[in-house]
């Protein structure tokens, strides 16, 4: 039996691309793998991210108005859960060290991509926004816990 995606099983990939052919080809080869969402600029990616639960945003570099990695770096400070991978065809050292740097980019993809590649590192990001969430979740429940253990500890401290 196929199981159905949904965003709990599969991550969310926001591609950012400027080219609809990158975009399109991107969609084709990912689109049985995970939940693809498109977006042409950062302007567009917005209201993606606001409606969306993103997993995983993959910015081209080379793209007119902003920069992937500038991109990048907003969408960390809006959205600093959300794992984020820069795509290239040109190999800049500084773009990759303002990258890590400044927009957190945990992965870097070198044009033209390998499926398996790709497919690994989201992988692998998906991972890491899952862990991310277990111990958001763990930490949440021992601090109600220790709330609850005070307020009991005041009450038998007041009777």
């Amino acid at each position: 039996m196929l199981q159905a995606v949904t965003h709990e099983t599969v991550p969310t990939v926001l591609f950012i691309d400027d080219e609809p052919g990158n975009r399109l080809t991107f969609k084709a080869a990912f689109r049985k793998e995970f939940n693809v969402l498109l977006a042409e600029s950062l302007e567009a990616a917005w209201p993606i991210l606001e409606r969306q639960d993103v997993h995983v945003v993959i910015c081209d570099q080379r793209m007119p108005v902003v920069m992937g990695s500038e991109a990048l770096c907003q969408i960390k400070a809006r959205f600093p859960r959300v794992r984020r991978m820069l795509i290239t065809a040109y190999a800049d050292l500084q773009t990759l060290v303002d990258a890590l740097n400044n927009a957190g980019v945990c992965h870097y993809i070198q044009k033209p991509w390998e499926v398996q590649d790709v497919l690994a590192a989201v992988k692998a990001a998906w991972a890491a926004y899952q862990q991310e969430n277990e111990q958001a979740a763990y930490t949440e429940k021992l601090l109600e816990s220790n709330r609850q253990l005070e307020f009991a500890l005041r009450q038998s401290l007041l009777s």
